[in-house]
């Protein structure tokens, strides 16, 4: 019996070109945006405090725990996202940053990291960026490239460790087993710091001429995750941060970062609006103390 292609050869055409036939991953799509012309794009990452301490200002460095203390923060960026074909798009926009989100509303916080007296601006829009997306499929394997640069603005990196930017990349793979609802991937990534200036404040130059702190220079690495999918909303993650390095100013050799690892369910509210709350936890130092409690959101309008 022959068989008729009711499709029309333009049908063919716009199906192939519809990124979501190449994407089926419900966060990869929210990552790269919606499928407009032109939209808004935002990718919010909440940073609380620890299990034990859920609601507390200050969180855990899972990583680097000679660093700079840091405050529990919702931050991320939002701007405007301009899609150059079907599968990659361009984006520009600021980064914002609420710091101690769950101790009040008022416009400062007090900030004594390290002995330091005196208050932080609560409310921050920081680091302008620009980055491209592109994704895409590999015989049954779905990609996504990006490449970003952030301008360093907010006070923490501007003011005492002297950022001045720093531009990264990232490769994503993801590949899943036929019927099976399994899907395993990994994210590459490299990062360049840039600089303005040497450290000068007085308590932090002391705390870098001891050792106990340094600047970072580059990153690079990998983070494996693997992922279970129970339906077109609900999936689980479990990302494996074993496998990042670190170069500090001054030294020739990357290091070993701390492990560490997240465990979290992913929400996919709709095709441009993504949520997945999440634990990460520190591998050799299995504590409520050393745990932190976070969520990741990507909301995409228009």
């Amino acid at each position: 019996m022959l068989k008729v292609d009711s499709e029309s050869p333009n049908q063919k055409k716009e199906k192939s070109a519809d990124i979501d036939n190449k994407i089926t991953d419900a966060r990869m799509r929210a990552e790269l945006g919606s499928k407009s012309k032109w939209s808004l794009k935002s990718r919010l990452n909440y940073s609380g405090g620890t299990v034990a301490e859920p609601f507390s200002k200050m969180t855990t460095n899972l990583r680097r725990t000679g660093q700079l203390e840091s405050m529990s923060s919702i931050s991320g960026d939002l701007g405007v996202n301009y899609r150059l074909s079907p599968s990659d798009s361009l984006g520009f926009g600021t980064g914002l940053t609420m710091v101690a989100p769950l101790q009040g509303l008022s416009d400062s916080v007090e900030d004594h990291r390290h002995g330091r007296d005196g208050n932080q601006a609560r409310y921050q829009l920081t680091s302008p960026y620009v980055d491209w997306k592109k994704g895409y499929r590999v015989l049954d394997t779905m990609m996504m490239t990006s490449v970003r640069y952030v301008h360093a603005t907010e006070r923490d990196s501007v003011d005492l460790m002297k950022v001045f930017g720093r531009a990264m990349v990232h490769q994503q793979i993801m590949q899943n087993f036929g019927a099976s609802k399994w899907t395993v991937g990994v994210g590459g990534f490299m990062a360049k710091m840039f600089y303005s200036a040497e450290i000068d404040d007085p308590k932090l130059t002391r705390a870098k001429q001891m050792g106990k702190l340094q600047r970072t220079d580059y990153v690079l690495g990998a983070m494996p995750f693997v992922q279970y999918t129970f339906n077109d909303r609900y999936s689980t993650r479990t990302e494996f941060g074993y496998f990042s390095f670190t170069k500090v100013e001054g030294s020739e050799a990357f290091e070993h970062e701390d492990p560490f690892q997240s465990i979290g369910v992913g929400i996919s509210i709709t095709r441009d609006i993504y949520l997945f709350p999440n634990v990460q936890f520190a591998v050799k130092e299995l504590r409520a103390d050393r745990t932190n409690v976070g969520m990741n959101a990507n909301i995409n309008l228009f």
